[in-house]
């Protein structure tokens, strides 16, 4: 099976309501709980990226400040578009969208606005990059030092918020999972719970292992480009061990679940599409939705025929 044919089918099941209402009601509460988290620890926390940050050459810091506020402006202008958009055109979106499509008709209109805007980015960046910077200059070094490492405290919560979400998801997956096993794969049974292979264990190691390498990478994080592609690794390690086996280990035994673990190449590219939604705001909260049944997907069409 294709991973491209996984990856479209596992949006349209990750788009259905009983995904989305579970996404929503899942994300929401540990949203609220990180955020009132962030507010107790904010001074301590950014006084410590202050710290970390004095290590930086300024020259360097001044540059990925640059990317860091411009990906903040982006973040402002996808919310803003989607804002107005809804405001001014509420009517017509009311009446020619049913109610239970208005979910999913603003998830897809919320990326359909990233998208435009990270394409105009990379069509004008000299010129976004130039205006950022010239902005920046207007500032004394302490300043976009304490900027910076506001930019990185959020980035600390933020990924406290995504790790405990990936958790919560394992935790629950059989709940969803199972709506699509029986429309989808009607014959297969499920693993008994004595032969089923322990992930969670794994989930919470990765977990714990995930922070230490974001500590260890930091100064990677002040390298512009390199720090996206540092966080996007991360993020795909996060889950490709855990959330394979959580889906495997429900419907396949362990002699093919070591058969299917070699695709090593496959569980990569898989983690990697999910975690790219982590980088789009409010979109986010579905990665981990979208990573769990793309594993399950490819599991299912494969677990008979692998050789």
């Amino acid at each position: 099976m294709k991973v491209s044919e996984v990856v479209l089918r596992s949006i349209r099941d990750t788009l259905s309501w009983n995904v989305l209402k579970t996404a929503l009601i899942t994300a929401l509460p540990l949203a609220i709980i990180w955020f009132g988290i962030a507010l107790l620890l904010w001074d301590p926390v950014v006084s410590t990226a202050e710290s970390l940050i004095g290590w930086v050459p300024f020259s360097i810091l001044k540059a990925n400040g640059a990317f860091l506020i411009g990906g903040f402006v982006w973040f402002a202008a996808v919310l803003i578009t989607f804002a107005l958009i809804v405001s001014l055109l509420n009517v017509v979106i009311f009446r020619y969208v049913r109610q239970e499509k208005y979910t999913t008709f603003s998830i897809l209109l919320l990326l359909f606005i990233a998208l435009g805007w990270t394409l105009f980015a990379f069509m004008n960046w000299d010129f976004v990059y130039g205006e950022v910077s010239r902005v920046l200059t207007w500032f004394p070094f302490e300043t976009l030092q304490a900027g910076v490492a506001a930019l990185l405290a959020a980035l600390v919560f933020y990924n406290l918020f995504i790790a405990s979400l990936s958790l919560a998801v394992l935790l629950m997956r059989h709940s969803f999972l199972k709506h699509l096993q029986q429309r989808d794969y009607p014959d297969a049974t499920l693993v008994e719970k004595g032969e089923r292979i322990k992930f969670f264990p794994m989930a919470l190691r990765d977990t714990g292992v995930f922070f230490l390498l974001l500590l260890l990478f930091f100064p990677l994080l002040f390298v512009p480009f390199v720090n996206v592609g540092v966080q996007l690794i991360l993020w795909a390690w996060l889950i490709k061990n855990a959330y394979f086996l959580s889906a495997a280990s429900l419907y396949a035994p362990k002699e093919e679940i070591q058969k299917l673990s070699v695709h090593q190449f496959v569980l990569w590219g898989i983690a990697l599409i999910a975690s790219l939604l982590n980088f789009i705001p409010v979109i986010n909260i579905f990665a981990p939705f979208f990573a769990q049944i793309m594993f399950f997907h490819w599991v299912m069409l494969n677990r008979n025929t692998n050789q």
